[in-house]
């Protein structure tokens, strides 16, 4: 079956509204990202008073906001038992506590917004196999144990379960709309300001900041890094957390579709959900994570989707096809707060773990009451989030991290050498000294040396992008950046055009 030829994302993001920052300017807050962690952020402050500006390298929801499965849940697959074993139970708790109070906080939000399509949705957790059915019981008593009324058995799926648990009144929700109308809110206020194309290449200071973009700089008494991974180093955050891609197709099915939103545990693992595209209903199957940049030609995951399906569905047509792209921190919980003891006012929020829309408006919540200073009064569970945390327990798979980077940074530019994909985009050689690549035959080559650490960059022939097997930088296949920790875009490997004589 025929994948389409992009990897667009269905969600109705609508094209740039907000004009570029053109002019120096102060404020109270700079928000940077205008994904669903920093956009609510942002309206939570302007509604609190606070004059806040929000820069956004792209545009409005462009980056892993616009290209989730957007599911609102607070049953995450196996994620309880997890947080329970390398945490406590009271953190598991804690955590559950967070998404339930960001999912109530967000269907207030979502309801007046037709055009979200937010649908209450039951939340389910299944297995396949005799292994997952343990994995799943054993979910099923971390989830209750965290404050979960969730229920064992009962799967709406088209073949056989060996176990299942179920969390009624979740939700799901077309993103792209959603975002646009907090874009909106923030701009209409005499408090906000949000500016797309204004990618911030550095932030300065400590205890005040003046956060610099190409053409203009905005002073503020705090930021918020709201950028998937930070794109300022402080914190180390690179060094703690994996980066994870993962796939989407959005299928016409004929006849009916399971209604529940579901994942599995068994690997690899399958998630589904419906959605409304184009007026109408379409079955979302996703899956085929692996850490960005590594594990091969990535069409062939969108193709193992449709594979898939095709096992359990009749499938008309391929719609679309899309990837996402998050962090998973060493220790399993995401850091929200301050950035580092020497930047108290300098805040992050991110490693959602592939449930952001959940955690980052959780995060969101908690920031907001940071800022404003009322820390604790409606998010009591915030202080399991603390970036600064000492994790112990997360130290062996962050040493791991770091060994598996360094021998990527060593192999790959010792052999640089890959040859080109299928349709023979991204053939990669050396040039002298240096990795370059070419996105297209014969296109102009770039240098794929990521501008973050200097990772060497692999071709995605499924995105058409370069993307950093170290820590997830990824950039457009004439280098442009796509998604930090990297901020400047890959440099031409051609040699520069000579200058006329005056």
């Amino acid at each position: 079956m025929q994948l389409p030829a992009d990897s667009t994302p269905p969600w109705a993001i609508g094209s740039s509204a907000y004009a570029p920052l053109a002019e120096d300017r102060r404020a109270d807050v700079v928000v940077i990202g205008a994904g669903i962690a920093g956009l609510t952020t942002a309206a939570l402050l302007a509604r609190a008073g606070k004059e806040v500006v929000v820069l956004e390298g792209r545009s409005v929801g462009s980056g892993t906001s616009g290209r989730t499965t957007a599911k609102v849940s607070a049953l995450q697959g196996a994620r309880y038992q997890v947080l329970a074993d390398v945490h406590d139970e009271d953190t598991a708790a804690r955590y559950a506590r967070a998404q339930l109070d960001a999912l109530a906080w967000m269907a207030e939000q979502a309801g007046p917004v037709e055009a979200a399509q937010w649908e209450r949705r039951t939340a389910l957790t299944y297995a396949t196999t005799e292994a997952g059915r343990s994995k799943v019981e054993q979910e099923a008593r971390a989830a209750t144990a965290a404050g979960l009324d969730v229920e064992l058995g009962g799967a709406d799926l088209p073949f056989e379960a060996t176990a299942s648990v179920m969390l009624a009144d979740q939700a799901q929700l077309d993103p792209g709309p959603y975002l646009a109308a907090l874009a909106a809110e923030i701009a209409a206020s005499p408090n906000g300001t949000v500016h797309e194309d204004t990618r911030v290449t550095a932030v300065r200071g400590h205890r005040t900041f003046r956060v610099v973009t190409p053409r203009a700089t905005v002073s503020a008494q705090h930021v918020v890094v709201a950028t998937l991974l930070p794109i300022t180093d402080r914190g180390f955050f690179f060094a703690r957390a994996e980066p994870k891609s993962s796939y989407l197709v959005a299928l016409d099915v004929a006849g009916s579709v399971p209604q529940t939103m579901s994942l599995s545990v068994d690997e690899p693992s399958r998630s589904m959900r419906t959605a409304r595209i184009d007026g109408q209903e379409r079955l979302l199957v996703g899956g085929e994570g692996h850490h960005t940049g590594r594990g091969g030609p990535t069409l062939a995951r969108y193709q193992a989707l449709v594979d898939w399906a095709q096992e359990h569905f009749p499938v008309n047509e391929v719609v679309a096809r899309w990837s996402a792209h998050d962090y998973v921190p060493a220790d399993h919980l995401p850091w929200v707060g301050a950035a580092s003891f020497t930047s108290p006012h300098l805040l992050v929020a991110t490693g959602f773990e592939k449930w952001g829309m959940t955690m980052g408006t959780a995060a969101a919540l908690l920031l907001a009451d940071t800022i404003t200073g009322t820390e604790g009064v409606s998010t009591p569970w915030g202080a399991i989030f603390d970036p600064k945390r000492m994790a112990l327990r997360g130290l062996p798979t962050a040493a791991r991290l770091n060994a598996e980077v360094a021998g990527h940074m060593a192999s790959d530019w010792i052999k640089p050498e890959a040859g080109p994909a299928s349709d023979g985009t991204g053939r990669r050689r050396r040039s002298g000294l240096v990795p370059v690549g070419e996105p297209e035959p014969s296109g102009p080559a770039v240098r794929v040396v990521c501008t973050h650490l200097g990772g060497v960059c692999g071709w995605n022939d499924g995105d058409r992008t370069w993307d950093c097997p170290l820590h997830g930088s990824r950039f457009e296949g004439d280098g442009t950046v796509l998604a930090a920790p990297a901020i400047r875009p890959l440099r031409s490997a051609e040699p520069p055009s000579p200058t006329p004589d005056a």
